[in-house]
């Protein structure tokens, strides 16, 4: 329906000298947000599992703002042994925008479970991005922004308290992984996206404990957008939610610009009204009510530990 509401203009800001990460950066949601911090003036890192289509992307970049400067690396997030390689081999300086974009919205065939051992959307849309803004937290200017590309599945998504710290490999675990009460690929979705919104809390408050910066974190919807995310959607068996998104994005969906427009906002602005409201979520440029505005300290401290577990690391919040 967003195309029927007015459109949204993040307002320039001079991005010479700053360098941005988008994950996912080769279209989509991801391309739109990338090519925007390019045209303020950012050296923009496209991070993406298929480096053809990154190269691709890139030209089109180029092309569309011939003074742009934007690089492409390797980075799978369906891949922990990737996103390790991606940090170690980091050498392009302070990072000052780091955005999460790389996701699915369905299970590939045969791809329940990653490598690695967990299930496939939790790590794919999930906990990758966990384990990259830690192991590139050091390299994080001191006024750095991290930014979740969310969506509005995660209000139907939620985690209750009683879920498994410890680490959790090779099955699925109902309540954390899916909703008590759907297994289901939307459920296990939702669920990803709503980790995204109570990570984006749980490291605002990571970055507030720390006295020698002012990094800030958010996460975003981006509305029904016209992306790659949704395109096999009206063909996904047996689930009436997935269907209908992938019959109304050719309709109503937004094009990639104002689909990335607020992420854009939350990776530039210095306004009060997205500085002050640090770690929450955006919807259209403004904050919104969510569920994980009423998660206690303690639940994120333990949904951290999880994470944490789950990435064999150790992260103290």
């Amino acid at each position: 329906m967003g195309r029927l509401l007015p459109a949204m203009r993040p307002t320039y800001r001079d991005l010479t000298g700053k360098t941005a990460i988008v994950t996912g950066g080769n279209s989509g949601i991801g391309y739109g947000f990338a090519l925007q911090l390019a045209e303020m003036g950012a050296t923009v890192i496209l991070a993406c599992r298929n480096e053809k289509k990154a190269t691709e992307a890139r030209d089109l970049m180029l092309e569309a703002c011939p003074s742009a400067k934007v690089e492409t690396l390797s980075l799978d997030t369906a891949s922990l042994g990737s996103v390790k390689r991606f940090a170690q081999n980091w050498i392009h300086g302070p990072i000052d925008i780091l955005a999460h974009n790389a996701g699915v919205s369905l299970v590939p065939d045969g791809k329940e479970m990653t490598e690695d051992g967990y299930e496939y959307e939790y790590q794919v849309n999930f906990l990758s991005s966990f384990l990259l803004t830690h192991l590139l937290e050091r390299h994080f200017s001191k006024d750095a922004r991290v930014i979740f590309t969310s969506s509005i599945g995660s209000y139907f998504g939620g985690i209750p308290h009683a879920f498994e710290v410890a680490r959790v490999r090779g099955k699925i675990e109902r309540g954390f992984h899916t909703a008590p009460h759907d297994p289901g690929n939307t459920a296990k979705y939702s669920q990803t996206k709503i980790m995204q919104v109570a990570f984006a809390k749980a490291l605002q408050l990571h970055f507030d404990s720390q006295s020698d910066c002012d990094r800030l974190a958010f996460s975003f919807e981006p509305g029904l957008v016209k992306s790659n995310l949704l395109q096999d959607l009206s063909t996904a068996p047996f689930d009436p939610p997935s269907w209908l998104l992938g019959m109304l994005q050719p309709l109503l969906g937004l094009d990639v610009q104002q689909g990335s427009a607020t992420g854009v906002r939350l990776a530039t602005c210095d306004q009060p009204e997205v500085v002050l409201n640090k770690g929450r979520y955006f919807d259209r440029m403004w904050r919104r009510c969510h569920a994980v505005d009423a998660y206690s300290r303690n639940k994120l401290d333990r949904l951290w530990a999880r994470w944490s577990a789950d990435c064999d690391i150790s992260w103290y919040n």
